[in-house]
């Protein structure tokens, strides 16, 4: 038994399935999950009166997790983990995807019954006594949810790299490579959750012409292409009390930004 509460947590990649109240199904021979399910469903066996779980918040729960066994009472076969008090934010990749996918919507005080297939779980990685393309049933009780703060810095440009080519100026096209993280002075480098990412291929906007946060706009003036800047960015360049995924109102930013190519 693993008792330390990392066993269902930040260990599998989350695959974006859609929360469903399908009834808890069997799986019984389904090519998806030999031996297990194919889909992930949920099943509210209480329902709880407090606060809603959503995605961007912090959510902490109590559980008990079983390989999957549709010849079993309920579908729990062998148990696996179990961890109290366990606290992460949903959607933020530090559970695995059916927690994030099954704790999403339930209330305070409720228990929900997560039928979870392979890839929302560990996919081919065994996972301590949790077997390869294991398909889990975990009971999950909501325990709390906060909303999820960050600590507050000014408005900061600093050049960790310094490139070589074209400089960027208003009404430039940019391709840049970034992550983006919520500020937190208790972390390294003050990077506290990863909220955004570029994709492989860069992501181009037009510097000046409002496409991206103001924060943004001002901050890369005068950057050189192949540098790399770091962006402070207070809630007021950025998206203000407004909360948009796992950024949270009023929220400081930090994005470390290269910038590929410079178009006049």
């Amino acid at each position: 038994m693993m008792s330390t509460n990392r066993g269902l947590v930040a260990m599998a990649t989350v695959v974006a399935l859609t929360v469903g109240g399908t009834p808890a199904c069997t799986g019984q021979g389904n090519p998806l999950a030999p031996g297990g399910v194919g889909f992930f469903s949920f099943t509210d066996i209480l329902l709880g009166t407090g606060d809603v779980a959503g995605f961007g918040k912090r959510a902490t729960i109590n559980y008990i997790a079983w390989i999957f066994d549709g010849g079993q009472s309920d579908n729990k076969g062998q148990e696996v983990d179990r961890g109290d008090g366990l606290t992460f934010v949903i959607g933020a990749s530090q559970a695995i995807g059916g927690f994030d996918q099954g704790v999403a919507g339930m209330r305070v005080g409720g228990q929900r019954r997560l039928v979870i297939p392979p890839d929302l779980g560990f996919g081919a990685n065994a996972a301590g006594v949790i077997p390869a393309d294991a398909s889990l049933v975990a009971d999950v009780t909501l325990v709390d949810v906060q909303q999820v703060t960050t600590d507050s810095a000014p408005f900061t440009v600093t050049d960790l790299t310094v490139g070589d080519g074209l400089d960027a100026a208003t009404g430039d096209r940019l391709l840049v490579a970034y992550g983006g993280w919520l500020y937190n002075e208790s972390q390294p480098d003050n990077k506290g959750i990863l909220f955004d990412a570029s994709g492989t291929n860069g992501f181009p906007f037009t510097l000046g012409a409002g496409q991206v946060i103001p924060g943004w706009d001002e901050g890369l003036v005068g950057m050189r292409e192949n540098g790399e800047r770091r962006l402070i960015i207070p809630p007021e360049r950025a998206y203000g009390a407004t909360q948009r995924g796992l950024i949270p109102p009023n929220a400081t930013l930090l994005f470390d930004i290269t910038l590929l190519t410079v178009t006049r």
